[in-house]
């Protein structure tokens, strides 16, 4: 062998030998990412089922002790509800940690599908968690209207202070999961589908790939402030 030939074979060895120990050190990063926001995501979770379970029995109470009308007791069905599809949602989609030693690809593949589902529920949340609330509160405060005027006009003058009440607490709360998605879970989103592309298409790259994808898998290390719901 020549020794520009063997050069070139030394040089070819050694970026492959780079290549493969920043792709383990990468897989890590990107796994420590995924278990920090799963922990996130858990947490959350814990707060949206354990708040309506624990806000059922007070609501029991009140409509004994204040005998409230029969339309008090729609907002229980809508806190099951909410409890209800969170556990279902987990169940379905369980977020257990990962375990170590899987490729890069693995653990950007597992992530992103994670951040695709959150962004789902985000996007979707008025339909799964702000309409229940608002038919059982609506009913309820028309039918107090109702029982207080005995007028369709008396009832709506009644419900209009409550209603705008509702809507502007319930803006404020859908916006403010769509701030989490733009802010948070689509940066990640794109981050996360820039790193697959990249393995995808170039099977792990050269040395220059890799620089792109330190990159990326430091962007990802930025904590998660707002993931949602509330």
């Amino acid at each position: 062998m020549s020794l520009d030939k063997f050069q070139q074979a030394w040089k070819a060895e050694a970026s492959q030998m780079k290549v493969t120990f920043d792709a383990d050190l990468l897989s890590k990063q990107v796994q420590q990412s995924h278990d920090q926001f799963r922990s996130l995501i858990f947490w959350r979770d814990v707060r949206e089922i354990g708040v309506p379970l624990l806000m059922i029995p007070i609501w029991i109470a009140m409509g004994i002790g204040l005998s409230l009308p029969w339309t008090w007791w729609l907002t229980v069905p809508a806190l099951l509800w909410i409890a209800g599809f969170t556990l279902i949602d987990r169940k379905r989609h369980p977020k257990t940690p990962s375990e170590p030693g899987e490729s890069l690809m693995f653990y950007a593949k597992e992530s992103l599908s994670q951040v695709d589902h959150q962004i789902w529920l985000l996007r979707n949340v008025f339909w799964w968690y702000l309409l229940p609330f608002t038919i059982s509160l609506s009913a309820f405060f028309v039918h107090v209207a109702w029982n207080t005027t005995g007028t369709w006009w008396g009832s709506m003058l009644g419900t209009a202070p409550f209603g705008l009440f509702l809507f502007y607490l319930y803006r404020w709360i859908y916006r403010l999961n769509q701030k989490a998605v733009r802010e948070q879970l689509e940066p990640r989103q794109e981050h996360l589908q820039r790193i697959v592309a990249n393995l995808e298409s170039d099977g792990g790259g050269d040395g220059s790939d890799v620089d792109d994808l330190v990159e990326l898998v430091s962007s990802l290390s930025a904590p998660d402030q707002n993931v949602g719901l509330s």
